[in-house]
């Protein structure tokens, strides 16, 4: 609506014209124009909600899928270890799949924007199938850590297409309830990936079957999405590859993916074989902060046309929720990684039961997430539950660091269901928070680089917590027994040095049984130092309520569900085009008060 629109004929006798040349006008004309077609697309291209409701198990079971595959690998290290004899790869048995997937994802969520999502998807899935078969039939150490990696690449193109599809469908106000379910089956299947894997460990059909199992349910996905999504090119699939690649910012995705495998390199180095004083180990920590520090440069020279544009990592609330999300990862895979490994060495508990032990952190995390996302819901704010959760984790993870050989079972499984309870409050609140200050065209990004830095920090926490536990038993084992005999009970594996422990005496094992303790409560000091550090940093994010306010025009929330309609099908546009009063407020209210005070004027005579 333009100015001469606003203004009332009875009101005013005075004629008002705002004079337009005719490309002014053809430009004034086309916005809109693009705008209706590109919103009928996407409605050609939508699905009923019968179809909405396949697609959203489809993704669904797929997400529950990765999120097994990244935590099966706790309660199978012992037995891994002992197989493979390769003790000294313990910290790359979770790190390959974290570092492929977070090294991939952003160059997926860029491709994405140029290749059919449909096909991007499928493809994700075939390359994550080939990943777990590579796993499941590894003969050595070397093939199960490349099956691990190939798994992260296809699930980094998995989250980057599937996850953000969903979430642009879904309305604003809906969103916190439907994540809430997301969010719950992912961490049904993070959280009980322990249990499933214990299970499966200890019985006939070995570690291996925690991978054999991903194919079926990627089988499933893959039928569910070929006959339910309809083919949706993008506006810029006829581009020519080099043109995509290009655009795609591989040079920015190339240096993190090496910055963070010299990161990785070093650690393992570091904490299992050549110590953090060897030459080769601060060779690589330093190469690896070159890399690092070039990405970054990268992304402050490319602005924009970045891997992750600035003006994204510039919104205050993103960036609270990016540092938040790398904080929280490291706690989370730190409890979820050592928990089964201080029950099956220090409580000598089995596999099986270790897992069991562990439904008591599955339950009060899908617990609070559900209460989390119905009460965002109803209520509007995210920000008491972004604020309140890390607190909560805090406890939990001081009360956690504090477990002695001699600790009950009631406060190993109590201090979980703290843990538990403040990863769930708060681990959905930080995507709704970004999903709601970011615009249509950024809310992939956006995404994308929260979920991005939550992987990272599971990553480099794997790692570091890996690495300090490894080191820390190293120097403790040397400490009872003399250093020719400390390598032969370490080398082969902790499945292997717990039974040598049990042909000991009484008081040799009690030392040992300590020394496993402490080296795994001096790891879990890191979960403390990032809990805390989390309760602190969601303080700067903003204050927003994610529910429409009843004085929104019908004509704004015509145009802001056009736009939603817009950024679901996959479409891009620039925000000038798709809104152009949102990306000048400071026009539009001006605008707005000229009306008003045209409107307003008193009547003149002519």
């Amino acid at each position: 609506m333009n100015i001469v629109d606003a203004v009332e004929p009875r009101r005013c006798n005075q004629t008002v014209e705002l004079e337009t040349t005719p490309g002014e006008r053809s430009q004034s004309a086309s916005p809109s124009a693009d705008l209706e077609g590109q919103i009928q697309g996407a409605k050609d291209a939508s699905i009923s909600k019968r179809q909405l409701y396949v697609l959203v198990i489809a993704l669904s079971i797929t997400n529950l899928a990765i999120a097994l595959d990244g935590s099966v690998i706790g309660p199978a290290i012992p037995a891994l270890t002992s197989e493979f004899q390769a003790f000294s790869h313990i910290g790359w048995y979770s790190s390959a799949y974290l570092l492929a997937l977070l090294s991939c994802q952003l160059i997926c969520a860029r491709l994405g924007r140029y290749f059919e999502p449909k096909l991007f998807y499928m493809l994700s899935v075939v390359i994550f199938e080939i990943g777990s078969i590579l796993s499941a039939a590894s003969p050595n150490s070397a093939v199960f850590i490349l099956g691990r990696a190939v798994s992260g690449v296809g699930a980094a193109g998995i989250t980057s297409v599937g996850f953000v599809i969903i979430g642009n469908l879904i309305p604003m106000r809906e969103r916190p309830r439907m994540m809430a379910f997301f969010t719950s089956l992912q961490s049904i299947g993070f959280l009980s990936g322990p249990s499933l894997s214990g299970v499966l460990t200890d019985s006939w059909l070995t570690w291996r079957f925690n991978f054999w199992i991903n194919l079926p349910i990627g089988a499933v996905s893959l039928i569910m999405v070929y006959f339910v999504v309809k083919r949706n090119p993008s506006p810029n699939h006829n581009l020519p590859l080099l043109t995509k690649l290009r655009r795609s910012d591989p040079v920015s995705a190339a240096l993190l993916a090496m910055g963070l495998a010299l990161l990785f390199l070093a650690l393992e180095w570091g904490g299992s074989t050549l110590g953090f004083s060897s030459p080769q180990t601060w060779g690589s920590l330093l190469g690896a902060g070159l890399l690092l520090i070039g990405f970054g440069v990268s992304l402050v020279l490319k602005k924009d046309k970045a891997v992750i544009p600035l003006r994204i990592l510039k919104q205050r609330t993103v960036a609270v929720c990016c540092i938040f999300s790398v904080l929280y990862g490291v706690a989370n895979v730190t409890h979820i990684t050592l928990l089964p490994t201080y029950l099956q060495t220090v409580h000598d508990v089995t596999p099986t039961m270790s897992g069991v032990y562990q439904l008591t952190l599955t339950s009060a995390n899908i617990v609070s997430i559900m209460i989390a996302g119905f009460a965002m819901t109803a209520w509007g704010h995210y920000l008491p539950f972004l604020w309140g959760g890390p607190l909560v984790y805090l406890t939990g993870s001081v009360l956690f660091q504090r477990l002695q050989p001699d600790s009950t079972a009631a406060q190993y499984i109590g201090y979980q269901a703290i843990i538990g309870a403040g990863f769930g409050l708060a681990i959905q609140s930080s995507i709704i928070a970004i999903q709601n200050v970011s615009p249509p065209e950024d809310m992939p990004i956006a995404c994308v680089t929260e979920i991005l830095c939550g992987q990272l920090g599971r990553a480099v926490g794997i790692s570091i917590a890996q690495s300090i536990f490894v080191s820390g038993l190293n120097q403790r084992v040397r400490d009872i027994v003399p250093p020719d005999q400390a390598d032969s009970f370490t080398k082969d594996g902790l499945e292997t040095m717990v039974a040598d422990m049990k042909t000991l005496d009484k008081p040799v094992q009690a030392r040992f049984r300590g020394a496993l303790n402490d080296a795994i409560t001096t790891a879990l000091i890191l979960p403390v130092a990032t809990t805390a550090a989390a309760s602190v940093i969601t303080w700067f994010a903003e204050r927003r309520s994610i529910h429409v306010s009843k004085k929104t025009k019908p004509a704004d929330r015509e145009l802001q569900s056009g736009t939603n309609v817009i950024a679901a099908s996959g479409n891009t546009m620039d925000e000038q085009t798709a809104h152009p009063m949102a990306t000048e407020p400071r026009r539009a209210g001006k605008a707005q008060a000229d009306v008003a005070d045209v409107a307003n004027a008193p009547e003149t005579q002519g």
